[in-house]
């Protein structure tokens, strides 16, 4: 067979590169605005070759012409020029350039400024936000006002009566819990048209919460036609299944690297001795799994016209959302702050540092979760300073804060819900917003820099600080905006006022309301008091946390974002999608299979991700697909007859015991047939297993299935 000659680089030659490893890359991205995954500039012409030093690094860069670019020197690294077609003979680079000797090139004036990494240290101090501000990057900072509470500066004087309070407001409550006298119940979680999670496996929970039509429908046939342009083979669901179960069972374990998982010597060694002793060429080769990474695509749509550096996600994003309005949540529901690692600012659209966070750079996104089964039903992602202006936002007319909540709350609209938001949706035009949807709010007031519009703060302090109040007693200031009721709460602290804002519930003590008990010092003395919380306060430590603990199980090591490393930005956001719907399949068979509690019988999140991974590494939609090609075939994916590895003697404590003395040891079949074999199925390494047993135990298996 005659094998095809390498192509030579040289002057005159046609080369392609890909779009984003071109530079200079402000020009490119003003010519070509939103790049497809993988797209090529493919008519380069070489002009010359210099060294080139960028980010400390010095390599050998190629410098092209090109008509898409016409009045403009393009240049990549030599490693990613593609040549298409040789130039003049007299006039290929037979060596390689070397940067001893040579006068090398000034470095590009728009080259990518390097993060010091010592950033990554800045943590919710004022020192460290100032740092991370000076390098010019992105601060969601808890202690700056927000837009809404910002008074104009052509507002006219605000009216104060006697005991401070503004226009409107008087102290005392009415008695009337707004929200139930509007319909609000107590109901718990639920899904549309009844279904449940009980007696469903695994993958059936796992596939309620992910997109799944998108998941078929964009995609499934994007990434195959993607894969099946490079000539390989076209993508199946049960193959897509199957990846993302291997993608969850690497994520049980950390410290490997992909190709780890892959490298079997004959030798199963421990995990603590590494490496990872799961071989997953049983399954898929390294080969197949990289080429479905590079070519994964997550959107149908075609680039607008305007430059969106988020266009390649808005759909995935949009589909999980509209997916989760099949998920109805209980009488109380949590917004919160979510967090999605990336260290790169240069290749993440919307990077942010969100210091009170303990992952605090990346993505941001607002989320919400219903209170009572922490399950997340909704996200948006925080765009910051690259957000398209083209672009039209649904209820920004609004403003800032009360538009976001508005959009995070559309499926909830007149449910007559109980919403506990921290200080950072703390607006009072948002909350009362809300309240004319039918949605009931209570927000924690938080001083920054001043007191929140609306708010009498210091009037409340003076109210709490009289001799006769004690720890644990509460206020109230009832107040009209707009023809629309609201209510200031306040409760006495040691050494504070603990204030909140809301449009419901009641601030009386209900028997399900949790005693807490407070110590402090007054001068040489230790005192004490026990107090019973009232309804807003219970709920609001009952409830806050439900985003966090999201987050929490979402971040715990080993988990599904650390141990997938990529490069493609696109593929972190997707790893996110992937990450809270595990979560909330967790969640949905802890509340509604197991009680909620972490009672005995319930798994944990790393059994339930083994046991989920597993299930998708062997399923059903793989067995269909094989049962299709080969009717005759008796074996599914999921029973696949395989050999031992070298000198295995028993399967042990998830690995093989490899101490035989003879190197293909054979053993007696464990379906008592007298024949010696070293092969067994790949559901159960614990039994040996010939190949005439085999149709038997699928028969066998399939019926206790």
């Amino acid at each position: 067979m005659t094998r095809r000659r390498t192509l030579r680089l040289g002057e005159g030659a046609r080369c392609n590169v890909l779009v984003k490893n071109l530079r200079p890359s402000r020009e490119i991205k003003e010519r070509i605005l939103n790049p497809v995954p993988r797209q090529r500039v493919t008519d380069l012409i070489v002009t010359r070759r210099a060294i080139m030093t960028r980010r400390r690094a010095t390599f050998e860069a190629i410098f092209f012409t090109s008509a898409t670019f016409p009045n403009l020197e393009l240049f990549a690294a030599r490693k990613f020029t593609i040549v298409d077609a040789e130039g003049h003979p007299d006039r290929v680079w037979t060596t390689i350039l070397q940067a001893d000797g040579t006068e090398a090139t000034p470095a590009d004036p728009e080259a990518e400024q390097e993060i010091d990494p010592s950033i990554f240290n800045a943590r919710d101090s004022l020192e460290d936000i100032a740092r991370v501000r000076a390098e010019g990057f992105e601060v969601d900072d808890d202690n700056e006002a927000l837009p809404e509470n910002r008074p104009a500066l052509d507002a006219p004087p605000i009216e104060v009566s006697d005991d401070g309070l503004l226009r409107g407001q008087e102290w005392g409550w009415d008695g009337l819990d707004q929200r139930v006298l509007k319909g609000g119940g107590y109901e718990d979680p639920s899904f549309k048209n009844g279904w449940s999670p009980v007696n469903k496996t695994y993958v059936e929970i796992f596939v309620r919460f992910l997109p799944f039509a998108w998941l078929q429908n964009t995609l499934l046939p994007k990434t195959s036609a993607s894969l099946e342009a490079e000539k390989g083979h076209p993508l199946t669901l049960g193959e897509l299944m199957r990846y993302i179960g291997i993608r969850l069972l690497m994520a049980t374990v950390s410290g490997w690297t992909t190709d780890e998982f892959w490298d079997y010597s004959g030798l199963q060694r421990p995990q603590e001795d590494g490496p990872c002793p799961y071989n997953f060429r049983t399954f898929m080769t390294l080969t197949r799994f990289k080429t479905i990474t590079t070519r994964l695509h997550f959107t149908s749509e075609q680039p607008p016209a305007y430059r969106d550096k988020f266009w390649q996600i808005r759909e995935m994003v949009r589909e999980w959302n509209s997916n989760m309005k099949e998920f109805i949540a209980g009488w109380v529901l949590c917004l919160d702050e979510s967090m999605s690692i990336w260290l790169n600012r240069w290749t993440c659209p919307g990077w942010i540092f969100c210091p009170r966070k303990p992952h605090p750079f990346g993505n941001e996104y607002h989320t919400a979760c219903c209170g009572m089964s922490g399950i997340m039903f909704a996200m948006e992602l925080v765009e910051g300073r690259d957000a398209p202006p083209e672009r039209q936002v649904p209820n920004a007319e609004h403003g800032k804060t009360t538009g976001l909540l508005m959009r995070m709350l559309t499926t909830y609209y007149y449910t007559g819900k109980y919403v506990v938001l921290d200080s950072g949706f703390c607006v009072l035009k948002a909350i009362l917003k809300l309240r004319e949807v039918g949605v009931f709010a209570c927000a924690l007031i938080k001083k920054r820099q001043s007191w929140p519009i609306g708010v009498p703060g210091d009037a409340m302090q003076r109210r709490f600080d009289r001799p006769e109040v004690n720890v644990g007693d509460v206020e109230a200031i009832s107040g009209t905006q707009d023809g629309m009721p609201y209510f200031l709460w306040g409760m006495k602290e040691p050494d504070y006022v603990m204030r909140m804002m809301a449009t419901g519930g009641p601030l009386g003590a209900r028997d399900t309301c949790k005693w807490a008990k407070r110590k402090w010092r007054e001068g040489d003395r230790d005192m004490s008091m026990e107090f019973q919380y009232t309804a807003p306060y219970d709920w609001h430590f009952r409830y806050r946390h439900a985003v966090d603990d999201h987050n929490n199980l979402r971040h715990a090591t080993p988990s599904l974002e650390e141990s997938w490393t990529t490069k493609r930005w696109e593929c972190r956001v997707f790893a996110f999608i992937l990450a809270v719907s595990e979560v909330n399949a967790f969640l949905a068979l802890r509340y509604f299979v197991f009680g909620g509690g972490n009672i005995e019988g319930c798994p944990t999140l790393s059994v339930f991700r083994r046991r989920l991974a597993w299930q998708l590494i062997n399923n059903h939609w793989l067995c269909q697909e094989v049962q299709a090609a080969d009717p005759e075939s008796p074996i599914s994916p999921i029973h696949k007859l395989v050999a031992a590895p070298q000198h295995a003697r028993k399967w042990s404590g998830g690995t093989w015991i490899c101490d035989a003395n003879q190197r293909y040891q054979q053993y007696f079949c464990s379906n008592k047939c007298k024949k010696r074999t070293r092969t067994y199925c790949v559901c159960d390494p614990g039994r040996w297993l010939c190949s005439d047993c085999v149709p038997n135990h699928v028969l066998h298996a399939e019926r206790e299935e």
